[in-house]
């Protein structure tokens, strides 16, 4: 009966390693059930979600209102058809007694109403146009070329060179407007309005006009009529009597030479020159052809 014990114990733990060895080289692990998770009821998940929402949706609101508004916009900017100005100021000048930037904003107000601007671009003779219409033409934000006008056609080449760009980067509903009444125009724009499908829209002068260029545009304006309202440029016209300024409150007792040079960095833009620096009282004089340059300065 003892060994049969033994021999009963034995076997149960040769079986017991057995299974353990089992386990370790087959790497199965004894499977445990998870309690399940405690039930909510429908009030408390109810009154959790509301509290939540609550205090999230009071900040959040108003940004995602705004940033909302600010997408919609950029979205119907962006669905705006671009146009593409393109003025030959050679043929259509500035008339006489207006401002080139009343000139340039009719143009804008005019042709943008249903178009953005792609670009506005006024192809000249910088160095024979008038200094006025030029800084003019820089301050309403135009792109200004420089061709010269020594050479034929030159303006002319520019502008259809710009005209067959904006084509090729720009597919329709786009369109241009084109300010010149030069026949040479007329192939570019035919091919821009029947093979491109780009609407042309042209802005003419009534004499020497040749009809074959205003049938190329799907419409027309007369320059003159565009701008007839627009106010008059005023000159402002100031006298040339010398002005002599006199500063104060200089470094007393200073360098007279460092002095000098300071002061003609500050006031030779402005057309000054030095009369006199007294560097014990600390005082200079300046005198200058008008008295617009003495408050230039």
């Amino acid at each position: 009966m003892y060994l049969s014990e033994t021999n009963t114990q034995e076997s149960s733990d040769d079986s017991l390693n057995r299974e353990s060895n089992f386990s370790d080289c087959t790497g199965a692990k004894p499977k445990f059930k998870f309690p399940p998770p405690p039930r909510l009821s429908r009030s408390a998940n109810n009154s959790y979600c509301t509290s939540a929402s609550d205090s999230s949706n009071s900040g959040i609101y108003n940004r995602s209102f705004i940033t909302k508004k600010k997408r919609h916009r950029i979205c119907l900017e962006r669905k705006l058809p671009p146009l593409g100005i393109y003025w030959d100021i050679e043929n259509c000048s500035v008339p006489k007694g207006k401002c080139a930037r009343d000139v340039v904003q009719r143009i804008r107000e005019v042709f943008l109403q249903n178009y953005r601007e792609s670009e506005f671009v006024v192809v000249c003779d910088v160095k024979k146009e008038n200094r006025r219409i030029i800084q003019e033409l820089h301050d309403s934000q135009v792109n200004l070329i420089h061709v010269s006008s020594m050479s034929k056609n030159a303006a002319d080449e520019k502008l259809r060179q710009s005209l067959r760009r904006f084509a090729e980067l720009h597919p329709p509903p786009s369109g241009i407007v084109l300010i010149s009444g030069d026949i040479n125009f007329a192939a570019d724009l035919s091919d821009l309005r029947y093979k491109k499908k780009i609407r042309v829209i042209l802005v003419h002068q009534v004499k020497n006009v040749a009809s074959a260029l205003i049938l190329c545009a799907n419409e027309h304006h007369s320059f003159m009529e565009l701008l007839k309202d627009l106010p008059e440029y005023t000159v402002k016209v100031y006298s040339h009597t010398p002005s002599i300024l006199t500063l104060t409150n200089l470094p007393i007792n200073y360098n007279y030479k460092k002095l000098r040079r300071r002061l003609l960095a500050l006031i030779e833009n402005c057309g000054g020159k030095i009369l006199h620096i007294n560097t014990e009282e600390g005082t200079a004089n300046i005198r200058y052809e008008n008295f617009n340059s003495a408050f230039r300065t």
